[in-house]
């Protein structure tokens, strides 16, 4: 008899029986998540219901009062605003913290690939918002991270701009294969982007969407938002 074993995914990070309260008010409770490498999670729910600062936590920057946290090594982490540097220029901003003798390449290729080719020396006050992002980015991705994470990175572009990060984000996440944890409030953003869709609520995952399990992104649509307090009439 031949005896056939199963092929487990890497994991980019592993969380257990995570807790956090700040004072009486429990954030997380018990919490447990898997991300495995090369999978694009993300994370809906309500305002406060610890959606923030989970990824805190995972990126290192929000002690935790219960669980643990497994990941091969500290994530990349993409915010809101870019954060860039006005007094450095572009490449070495994306080069910030990276100590290679050949840091200056490598973050020209990671610039080349988010589409700025020949603005290595700009200045960040130079750049459009959707250029700021991109620079965002390939700072996060030119060391190579087994885990990214992005806290609503796209909330304040305009629309036209979203849509073309989008699909540099997933092009980007083809090629480096991150696992990769996307916290947004935009249901639709969710579904382009995301392999699976969690639902926060209560401290704990509620609901776990595999996008591909739904052909029909309508009806993955409705029970998102119905998840989140959201009933739509027949007709929306």
């Amino acid at each position: 008899m031949t005896v056939q074993t199963a092929v487990l995914p890497k994991l980019a990070v592993n969380v257990v029986g995570l807790s956090k309260a700040f004072g009486e008010r429990v954030v997380l409770k018990n919490l447990r998540m898997r991300i495995a490498r090369g999978e694009f999670v993300a994370l809906l729910g309500e305002s406060g219901c610890g959606k923030t600062t989970l990824l805190r936590a995972l990126a290192g920057l929000e002690p935790v009062d219960g669980g643990h946290i497994e990941a091969p090594r500290l994530p990349a982490i993409v915010f809101q605003e870019p954060r860039l540097l006005p007094w450095e220029p572009l490449w070495r901003n994306v080069s910030l913290g990276l100590p290679a003798p050949d840091a200056r390449d490598r973050a020209v290729a990671a610039l080349t690939e988010v589409g700025l080719t020949g603005r290595f020396d700009d200045w960040p006050l130079k750049l459009s918002g959707g250029q700021a992002h991109r620079v965002a980015l390939a700072r996060a991705l030119v060391k190579e991270p087994e885990l990214l994470l992005l806290d609503e990175p796209f909330a304040a572009v305009d629309a036209l701009t979203r849509i073309k990060m989008h699909v540099l984000v997933k092009t980007l996440v083809a090629r480096h294969r991150p696992g990769v944890l996307l916290v947004t409030h935009d249901v639709d953003e969710a579904i382009v982007l995301a392999d699976r869709i969690l639902i926060m609520s209560g401290g704990v995952i509620d609901r776990d969407y595999l996008v591909a399990d739904y052909p029909e992104r309508r009806v993955l649509r409705r029970l998102l938002l119905a998840d989140l307090g959201v009933l739509l009439t027949d007709e929306a």
